[in-house]
């Protein structure tokens, strides 16, 4: 059942009132008028409107000049208005207030049935606003719930997973000699899977660790940063590295901790799906697009189906199998959880065993 919204009627003439009240009067209005401008933004102050209903012509504070105001304030500048007029003097007059806020003008004597629909169409677009507001309000409560959940089990699993990889090792150790090759391989077994899914549990708590961090956003050269990244990560891989080539790409204002982790993952990705490619290469370009820099990360590697493309940045989704590929389906999530909270876009392009690129978003440099 629809909630009836407050719409502020403003008109010097009672009589005026009176006619707007009869026409809109039922379940789905709470009318509040007043007959001038300071009454209305009496009524301003204290209830929140949907819509106003404003008479051009007042003595002392005209409807434009009340308009102005209103749309100067934080609180109230995006209450929808539409003005009445007896007439229009020229061209200049509707311009006018279009610049002070006008959504829309109705001229007098007002047509019941087009006062009726225009206050329908507002007020519906009210109610959608409002109820997306509420959903909105939910969804970043679930959220904040999901991510709650996710620190804490894979914090309290940390115990029980340390007990298995240290028990497990003190068995080893104790038992070596009287254990057979097949005992040594299962307790091999263990550790390793033990050892995999610490790495699950860092992964999940990095990826909710995302959801609470603050973002600390500045103007930086990506360039620079991606440098950094890759004389890091061709230290701690096994050679050969991939041929990398990096084009000039655009700045970018991010959290530069955050964007770190990006490339870090997409080049990650990369190496990995190249390993058996026998000239690997790896190139990243930039462009500037609607305001934003974008950026891609191009393999020559194992590529993938784009019919599952919908999948890719999901949590576990792997298109690959762990025997093909290793990894726990992590990456590219955190990749996209980065990239939305700046507010870009993540997508990707790919073809079986002719490589793949990931491209993504983010606001373009301020300076």
């Amino acid at each position: 059942m629809n909630t009836a919204i407050d719409i502020l009627l403003v008109d010097d003439t009672p009589q005026n009132l009176v006619v707007l009240e009869s026409i809109l009067t039922g379940p789905d209005y709470n009318l509040v008028k007043a007959q001038s401008a300071e009454e209305a933004m009496m009524a301003l102050l204290k209830r929140d409107f949907a819509l106003i209903i404003l008479d051009i012509k007042m003595p002392g504070m005209s409807g434009l000049e009340l308009a102005r105001l209103i749309k100067e304030r934080k609180k109230t500048r995006q209450i929808p208005i539409i003005f009445l007029t007896a007439h229009f003097q020229d061209e200049k007059d509707a311009l006018t207030g279009y610049d002070v806020g006008a959504v829309d003008y109705l001229t007098k004597p007002v047509n019941p049935a087009i006062l009726k629909a225009k206050v329908d169409v507002f007020a519906e677009l009210h109610r959608k606003s409002r109820e997306l507001t509420v959903a909105n309000t939910e969804l970043q409560a679930t959220n904040k719930e999901l991510a709650d959940f996710s620190y804490t089990l894979s914090h309290d699993m940390r115990t029980p997973l340390r007990a298995i990889t240290g028990f497990s090792g003190m068995l080893r150790d104790k038992c070596a000699g009287e254990l057979d090759a097949e005992a040594q391989q299962l307790i091999a077994v263990i550790e390793q899977n033990a050892l995999k899914m610490g790495q699950i549990f860092d992964a999940f708590l990095r990826l909710s660790r995302l959801g609470r961090q603050e973002l600390e956003c500045e103007d930086f050269d990506i360039g620079e940063l991606l440098q950094e990244v890759t004389r890091e990560m061709t230290v701690q891989t096994e050679p050969p590295f991939p041929k990398l080539e990096i084009k000039p790409l655009p700045p970018c204002y991010a959290d530069r901790v955050l964007v770190r982790q990006v490339l870090t993952n997409l080049l990650s990705n990369a190496v990995k799906f190249t390993r058996r490619t026998a000239q690997p290469v790896i190139e990243v370009t930039g462009w500037l697009e609607a305001g934003m820099s974008i950026y891609c990360v191009k393999d020559n590697g194992a590529g993938f189906d784009m019919k599952y493309v919908g999948k890719l940045f999901g949590l576990f989704h792997r298109l690959h199998g762990v025997e093909e590929f290793d990894g726990i389906g992590l990456g590219l999530a955190t990749v996209q959880r980065v990239v939305h909270r700046h507010g870009g876009k993540t997508w990707a392009e790919g073809e079986v065993n002719k490589g793949a690129r990931f491209y993504f978003s983010l606001p373009q440099a301020t300076k």
